[in-house]
């Protein structure tokens, strides 16, 4: 997540955009849709760990089931 808004930052700057209320809303916004991706899959990965799933099953289930959200969110 900090390089992710490093490189925002640093393409605001190159680009010549300031932080005026909008885009601090924005970034806010993006910065909690990262935490909660990482919140779902650090859950989930924990209940597969908990079910005893192998490395193998948890490697081809997570991404059917997850990857849409984590991807496109």
């Amino acid at each position: 997540m900090p390089l992710s808004l490093v490189g925002t930052f640093g393409a605001m700057y190159l680009l010549g955009f300031s932080l005026d209320n909008l885009s601090l809303m924005a970034l806010t916004i993006a910065t909690g849709f990262v935490v909660d991706d990482a919140i779902v899959m650090i859950e989930n990965i924990a209940r597969f760990v908990e079910a005893a799933w192998t490395r193998s099953t948890r490697r081809c289930a997570a991404p059917s089931r997850y990857g849409f959200t984590i991807n496109f969110a």
